[in-house]
């Protein structure tokens, strides 16, 4: 799924081109309002009001709120790379602190809970799922299925009640409560779910 960042070419503006600057000033705009606001009382006006436009402006380049709090998340999130450091705990951990990282929103501001939690709402998520949480959960459970391939874990390993778990400690404990998740806390979480790893259920 993609998202539309540009103007649509009306008559007589073939050639034009787009105003990236004014689509980068709305994206913050939204960014911005849902932290201070969150996601219920985030408004189009209000966000052509900040970054300078009409709301025809915003709505010629996003649908809706959703597609729009989607787009400006996207700016500010990174899938990261896969990692690769050879056992499954140190890859789960630097997993886990690019999930940590993308909680960071605007100007390397930590966003609030209802600003990060805002890609949960359900015209938001719709937006993030293909682009998003399914290549991060793809990523995850590539790196489960090396450690499989290593004989780390054994192949019945739930690869997603793993990474739930871990997503979960992050979004719940960060985001929610805001409490900073230190390297060995996760280290910890990660170390006793990989030494005791839940297992499908037959």
């Amino acid at each position: 799924m993609t998202y539309a960042t540009h103007e649509p070419s009306d008559p007589g503006s073939a050639g034009r081109p787009t105003d990236q600057d004014l689509t980068q000033r709305i994206l913050l705009a939204a960014a911005t309002l849902v932290i201070e606001e969150g996601y219920s009382a985030l408004k189009i006006e209000h966000v052509a009001k900040r970054a300078g436009c009409g709301k025809a402006a915003v709505y010629r380049r996003f649908a809706d709120k959703g597609a729009l709090v989607a787009a400006a998340i996207k700016t500010h999130v990174s899938l990261g790379d896969i990692p690769d450091r050879g056992n499954l705990i140190d890859d789960l951990l630097d997993h886990a602190l690019q999930n940590q990282s993308n909680q960071r929103l605007v100007d390397g501001k930590r966003a609030s809970g209802q600003g990060f939690t805002a890609m949960f709402e359900p015209d938001v998520y719709v937006h993030l799922w293909e682009d998003f949480f399914r290549l991060r959960r793809d990523r995850g459970v590539e790196i489960i299925d090396r450690a499989v391939a290593r004989g780390e874990v054994p192949a019945d390993i739930d690869r997603d009640l793993v990474l739930d778990t871990i997503a979960g400690l992050t979004i719940y404990r960060q985001s929610i409560k805001q409490i900073h998740i230190t390297g060995d806390q996760f280290r910890a979480v990660i170390s006793a779910l990989v030494e005791n790893p839940p297992r499908y259920l037959q």
